[in-house]
């Protein structure tokens, strides 16, 4: 059993080769491992923020419900493992220790035929979720993109449902510099024929993903379908209006998927575990908040 730090040395070195944004390497890596990514259903999400909320929601109406779930999510808060959970367990330090022997032998063999094609940091985990929820026979999974969408890694999800939260402007360097451009890039994860579901987006970026939808005949359904006012959202015990939007996609993606996977109650949705999303927490008699952000919008 190789020893974990040696592990995540090895791990985060791999953050030494740079972002490296496309997908083609992330394509060989799966082909090499038997594409284990196509062996359990998925919900695959985008965009600016929100995505990993609607994750961990979406997750939580599906496990209260009797299915066995996967969520990959990024980044991690504290541990490494909180990016691959399958029932909301962390994957282990020694089960990221064994899945990173079996990966790095595979990495490293598909380097020496084309230099230039070992895998990146986030590549690796993701290829690693893949292999754990596929081992571990979920039911589902919840797949958050880490960058964009089109040349993100986990584009290589075969989706039952794709979802896109919101559009803002962030990471323009690599995504373009107008929410078109944005809006262009997220709806990359729409599938030919596969549903999509899609947040409030400015008007801009909605017409590009509503254009991008009818050209690969995606069947498209809107937040305001289901929930026409602010009022009709459902509740959660997340604090922010923004996040009982999120419950909305995330009890709406349920509903559309309902035929494949009936759920019989969202109390779920009052009981979200999502560290550092407005987390209070009392420390000696005082409140401390716990927050993250990266953009505008987000702020």
């Amino acid at each position: 059993m190789p020893d974990f730090s040696e592990t995540t040395d090895y791990l985060y070195s791999l953050r030494n080769r740079g972002s490296q944004y496309g997908i083609e390497r992330m394509e060989r890596f799966v082909a090499a491992l038997g594409h284990p990514q196509k062996q359990f259903p998925v919900v695959h999400v985008a965009g600016t923020n929100g995505k990993g909320s609607v994750c961990a929601m979406l997750e939580a109406l599906y496990r209260e419900n009797g299915y066995k779930t996967g969520l990959f999510t990024s980044p991690h808060l504290v541990h490494l493992g909180e990016r691959v959970q399958v029932d909301r367990h962390p994957l282990s330090m020694d089960g990221i220790a064994r899945y990173t022997g079996r990966l790095q032998t595979v990495a490293e063999d598909l380097e020496r035929e084309s230099p230039g094609s070992h895998p990146t940091f986030f590549e690796f985990m993701a290829a690693m979720a893949f292999l754990h929820f596929a081992e571990s026979g979920v039911d589902i999974a919840c797949i958050e993109t880490g960058l964009g969408g089109r040349l993100d890694a986990t584009n290589v999800v075969d989706p039952g449902l794709s979802i896109i939260t919101t559009i803002s402007l962030d990471h323009t360097e690599l995504l373009g510099e107008t929410l078109a451009d944005i809006a262009r890039e997220k709806a990359g994860i729409l599938k030919p024929g596969r549903p999509a579901l899609i947040g409030r987006l400015p008007e801009e970026a909605m017409e590009v993903v509503c254009g991008i939808a009818a050209k690969r005949d995606c069947p498209l359904y809107t937040l305001e379908q289901r929930f026409p006012s602010t009022s009709d959202l459902p509740e959660t015990n997340l604090f922010g209006a923004f996040q009982r939007i999120n419950a909305g996609l995330a009890l709406q993606a349920s509903g559309i998927l309902s035929a494949r996977f009936p759920i019989h109650s969202s109390e779920a949705l009052r009981q979200i575990d999502w560290p550092g999303r407005w987390q209070t927490l009392q420390a000696s008699g005082r409140t401390l908040i716990l927050d993250a952000t990266h953009n505008p919008e987000g702020a």
